[in-house]
């Protein structure tokens, strides 16, 4: 499955350190060759996407098609996430 990236969630990324962006981009490889391994998220403004944890950050996405569109990615610590 191919990874596309919202422009707010490449830009979140580039504020993230080395190591933790790391993880999240190999968390990342493994969501695309199983995409509905991830919860869905029941609340709060990333309701409905796909989430997983990568240390302190919070990483959301969706499947769209044959396509994991990433949305956003926040720090843990964040309110309203």
């Amino acid at each position: 499955m191919k990874i596309l990236w919202t422009a707010t969630a490449l830009r979140a990324l580039a504020a993230v350190p080395r190591r933790p962006a790391e993880s999240i981009l190999g968390k990342l490889e493994v969501a695309a060759r199983h995409p509905w391994m991830y919860p869905l998220r029941g609340r709060g403004r990333y309701r409905g996407y796909r989430w997983f944890p990568a240390g302190p950050w919070l990483v959301f996405y969706q499947v769209v098609g044959p396509a994991l569109v990433v949305r956003g990615i926040l720090h843990g610590s964040r309110r309203g996430a």
